[in-house]
């Protein structure tokens, strides 16, 4: 049985069992409702005042012995053992059907993340400077007194399985001295507990780290409960939370590339890597492509297809080989996405375009026509990428995935109802428009970004949800 982590590691008297895309994965516990009012409590006591007395650069080597830890590679002899990364990598496969490949990239970010932590800090410290979360005292004008001092003494977090990556974010607050309390996706638990359990032996104290696996209500509580919240998910988790002012909400990106003319090759080789990267399923992938002004939308969507077959269709074979780039479902979830496909009015562009370079492992069963968007081989399901040339402005949906149509340019960004993030392409003016609306949260101006960077946003800074900056004259 996985674990809860709550000052130790503690199996429950009920577990549930984690059903991935063919079978049962391995069970799990389910944390009891008062172990979360234990654990915030722990948190806010001992967890805070433990954190507030490592220095923050010893606590800064820890996190980068954590990552060490947790991607399994460069681990110092002194701190301790994992379970093997090959052990985590397949459960989260089979759990989730994520390849094998994007959970090793996405592994690689987190260790890449807790190593680049100071970049962070320094971008949402007001002085540009570590020293604030040492001795929050700092002067302004040469003789204004202020502080950078906590708002909170615990974080919450009710986390999503899409991509693993998505943990750093959280994690940024036990660089800035506030505990971290953890509800994981029933999907992937595996990811929370591993980084719990990196943390913990690298030296973070157990007391600042919590990972409580359970039913929706636990994560409901964490978020209700602790001082501030991060809420993670599809509408039916965030919904929930989106009127409380103590729970930042992170749902479907619907993320968007604007082009107002055609794009070179070089901007449409990263928009295509856009809608393909972590196999299409994290907010920051692109799910809707705008042409407007002087980008032609039909060339657009037959040149993006070229691109999102090359990228990817080619290499769908087993999950478990990293060179494969197409994420696998249940049968019968597979089943219900490609309906949502079916439903919407448009042309699939990428349709014809299937077939022939396909790996010999998605040729057999059902689907194996050459147009077929399914594919389904030893019970586990695909769903081929695809590009949708539509009026519609399409959903969001866990795969590769993107639809393109066309809007003036006087009715943007507002028939968009908002994007993680946009990107705009050929329009200075439309660039500038989007990065004024608060309907969309990054804007990138000639391209898809080719990493995440821990120095930007992620909406907003977590600093600014746990930290205020109040006046401090000591005399």
């Amino acid at each position: 049985m996985l674990p809860l982590l709550s000052l130790e590691e503690r199996e429950t008297a009920r577990s549930d069992p984690i059903d991935g895309i063919d079978g049962t994965v391995c069970d799990v516990a389910r944390t009891p409702r008062v172990r979360v009012h234990d654990a915030l409590t722990t948190a806010r006591e001992d967890g805070f005042e433990t954190l507030q007395e490592i220095a923050v650069r010893d606590l800064l080597e820890r996190l980068a012995t954590a990552g060490q830890l947790f991607f399994g590679r460069g681990v110092p002899a002194h701190s301790g053992e994992l379970p093997p990364f090959e052990r985590y990598q397949r459960r989260v496969v089979a759990a989730t059907g994520m390849p094998a490949g994007w959970v090793r990239t996405a592994a690689h970010w987190i260790a890449f993340g807790l190593r680049h932590l100071s970049e962070s800090l320094r971008a949402q410290s007001p002085t540009g400077g570590l020293e604030v979360y040492d001795d929050p005292g700092y002067v302004r004008e040469t003789n204004v007194g202020l502080a950078f001092a906590p708002r909170v003494r615990a974080l919450g977090a009710t986390m999503p399985a899409n991509d693993p990556t998505v943990y750093v974010w959280p994690v940024v607050a036990l660089a800035m001295k506030i505990p971290l309390v953890l509800r994981p996706s029933d999907r992937d638990p595996f990811t929370a507990i591993r980084l719990g359990r990196a943390l913990r032996r690298a030296g973070i104290p157990a007391s600042a780290v919590h990972v409580l696996p359970g039913d929706r209500s636990i994560g409901e509580t964490v978020c209700r409960d602790a001082d501030h919240a991060m809420a993670f998910g599809g509408d039916a988790v965030v919904d929930r939370f989106r009127s409380d002012p103590t729970v930042s909400t992170y749902g479907p990106g619907e993320s968007v590339a604007v082009l107002a003319r055609d794009p070179t090759d070089r901007e449409l080789e990263t928009l295509a890597r856009g809608v393909a990267r972590s196999g299409g399923r994290a907010c920051f992938c692109l799910t809707r492509l705008v042409a407007t002004g002087e980008c032609d939308a039909d060339a657009l969507a037959t040149r993006l297809a070229d691109r999102i077959v090359r990228v990817d269709a080619t290499r769908c074979g087993s999950l478990y080989d990293e060179r494969t780039g197409v994420p696998g479902f249940s049968p019968r979830r597979a089943e219900q996405i490609d309906a949502t496909v079916g439903e919407l009015t448009g042309t699939d562009v990428t349709a014809d375009r299937r077939g022939g370079g396909r790996d010999c492992a998605c040729d057999a069963g059902r689907g194996s026509d050459s147009d077929s968007r399914l594919l389904e081989r030893d019970g586990v399901a695909r769903l081929l990428p695809t590009v949708l040339r539509t009026d519609e402005l399409v959903p969001e949906l866990p795969f590769q995935f993107a639809g393109v149509t066309r809007r003036d340019v006087d009715e943007l960004p507002d028939c968009l109802d908002g994007a993680y993030l946009g990107v705009v392409i050929g329009d200075d003016d439309l660039e500038r428009t989007f990065v004024r609306s608060p309907e969309i949260r990054k804007v990138y101006g000639g391209r898809y970004p080719a990493a995440v960077d821990l120095r930007e946003t992620h909406e907003t800074y977590l600093g600014s949800e746990l930290y205020e900056t109040t006046t401090y004259d000591p005399g």
